[in-house]
This record gives structure tokens, C-alpha cells and sequence, in this order.
């Protein structure tokens, strides 16, 4: 049974999230450049004192903000075994873009700057954001093979990276469409005309 939290504790978490939730809410108005830890403290009502307490830059709440559902997404589609691992990926693949898509343009441009100097993910902080998404796609093809839905002569990492690429091209077009390209929407067709095919000479009869 897991630990109780103190009142503490709970009011810490609190004053964490409403730091967290008040930065989203002005990257959304405002985008990153433009807001300060003064504006993100007095929207939060909060402190400027709390605010360090939790993080010592206004871009640590970006790192923040990557806690995101799609940290538990990969795990949630290896359970999925009523499912052929094509319906898991497109349910990975959806879910992943829809993710991004529900935080927001400003938070994804933000991610997007970070990653290209890639900073350390909070929950393991010896993976970047791409090599944490690298290693959670990573898990459900290898879990393929391994239950002997694709053959152990699968190339994992390449299709890995390709389609971690799909993903991260997808999420880069719809931050310089300014969101008239919605990735969610597209990467069903892409699934059916391109990674279907790829797989299929994989696929165990």
C-alpha cells in the first residue's frame, strides 16, 4: 500500500501545480520569450520564493510540462493483446500527437527548442526527450517480436527512429502551419500506406 501524503506534502504538490498550470496558461497568450517568473508567479498567486523552491528557470517548467500521458502510453499499448501490434502502433502513434496537440502550439514550440539542445527528461534524467520516446516505442516493438507478432529478424531500432520520425516531423509541421496541419489527423493514412507495408514482410503468418 502506498504512503499516505502529509498536508504538507499535499500543499507542496499543489503549489507545484498551480506554478505548471499558470505557465501553460501564458505560453498559450503569450509564447515562452515573452512571460516572466513574475507573470507566472502572480497568475499563479503564488510566491517568487515557491517558484524557486520547485525550479530554478522558467524553461525547468517546460521539462515540467513534459510529464505528459504519453509517459505511460507505451506501457498501456503492450497490454493492448486483443490487438495486432499495426491497431497498437496507430493507437501509439494517434495518442502520442493527440498528447502534444491537447497541450498546446506554444508548449510544442517550446519542446521543440528544448530538444533541439536536448535537456534530460525529470522522471530519468540520463534520457533526452527523443531518446525516452526512442526507448518507450522502442518497448513496443520489441514486445512484437518477442511474443512472435514480427520476425526476431525485425529491425527494431530502424523502424524505430522512422517512425519516432514520423511523429516528430508531424508534431515540426503543425507548429510552422500554425496548427492548420494537424498531425492526429494525417497519421492514420500514413500507418495505412506506408508502415503497414513495411511490417507486413515481418508479420508471422
Amino acid at each position: 500500500m502506498s504512503e499516505k501524503l502529509t498536508k504538507r506534502q499535499q500543499d507542496a504538490l499543489e503549489t507545484k501545480k498551480k506554478i505548471v498550470n499558470a505557465t501553460k496558461k501564458l505560453l498559450s497568450q503569450k509564447g515562452f520569450e515573452k512571460i516572466s517568473i513574475n507573470e507566472i508567479t502572480k497568475e499563479a498567486k503564488v510566491s517568487t520564493g515557491s517558484f524557486y523552491t520547485y525550479f530554478k528557470k522558467k524553461e525547468d517548467v517546460i521539462s515540467e510540462l513534459n510529464k505528459l500521458d504519453f509517459y505511460i502510453l507505451a506501457q498501456t499499448v503492450i497490454q493492448m493483446k486483443e490487438k495486432t501490434i499495426i491497431e497498437r502502433l496507430e493507437y501509439y502513434c494517434e495518442n502520442f500527437l493527440l498528447a502534444i496537440e491537447r497541450a498546446g502550439i506554444e508548449i510544442c514550440r517550446q519542446w521543440t527548442r528544448n530538444n533541439i539542445k536536448p535537456l534530460p527528461m525529470p522522471e530519468e534524467p540520463q534520457f533526452t526527450k527523443y531518446q525516452y520516446d526512442n526507448k518507450a516505442l522502442y518497448s513496443v516493438l520489441a514486445d512484437a517480436v518477442r511474443h512472435g507478432e514480427l520476425s526476431e529478424y525485425f529491425p527494431i531500432e530502424d523502424f524505430t527512429v522512422q517512425i519516432n520520425a514520423q511523429l516528430y516531423g508531424l508534431m515540426t509541421i503543425w507548429c510552422m502551419s500554425d496548427s492548420q496541419v494537424i498531425g492526429s489527423g494525417r497519421i492514420k493514412k500514413y500507418i495505412s500506406n506506408f508502415l503497414t507495408p513495411a511490417l507486413t514482410t515481418y508479420l508471422k503468418k
